[in-house]
């Protein structure tokens, strides 16, 4: 069983970290005036000091207040069903390529939710293709390949 308190205080903690690793690296790149004008850094700067600033309110709204139970034993299985493929995506993406790992996890996903699984296997091959037509040859934007488009060299 998962409180409210504990989802309060690991969402301001996540949101505080990337807030807080956003401003450092806003403040290296400068903030403030320049010759040129506003520095690069400065509108990064001003946003993840109001993400952190929000953080740290957060926490401490939620760090004192109790409230009742979130997620119960049925819905944490329903969510790990939803994160737990993300997260294998994710981690697909610098193996397989952007494209295949996509072509994947729509494959899984369909499948999962009961698709027959020739449409699941349809889409799951027509997918990196899209990708590639829409991204790579479309808009010129190439997607990441992973080790096993070096591998083929493409």
């Amino acid at each position: 069983m998962i409180s409210r308190r504990q989802l309060e205080v690991a969402t301001a903690l996540v949101t505080g970290a990337f807030g807080t690793a956003i401003l450092v690296q806003s403040l290296r790149i400068g903030v403030g005036w320049t010759s040129a004008g506003v520095g690069s850094g400065t509108f990064p700067a001003l946003a993840s000091g109001l993400v952190v600033a929000a953080s740290l309110y957060n926490l401490l709204r939620g760090a004192t207040h109790t409230g009742p139970a979130m997620i119960e034993g049925p819905m944490a299985k329903r969510i790990a069903a939803l994160f737990l493929p993300a997260v294998a995506f994710v981690a697909l993406i610098p193996l397989l390529g952007l494209h295949i790992a996509a072509g994947v996890y729509m494959f899984y996903a369909l499948w999962r939710s009961r698709l027959p699984l020739w449409k699941a296997a349809g889409v799951g091959i027509a997918m990196p293709f899209v990708l590639y037509s829409v991204f790579d040859w479309g808009f010129q934007v190439e997607l990441l390949r992973g080790l096993l488009g070096k591998a083929v060299g493409i």
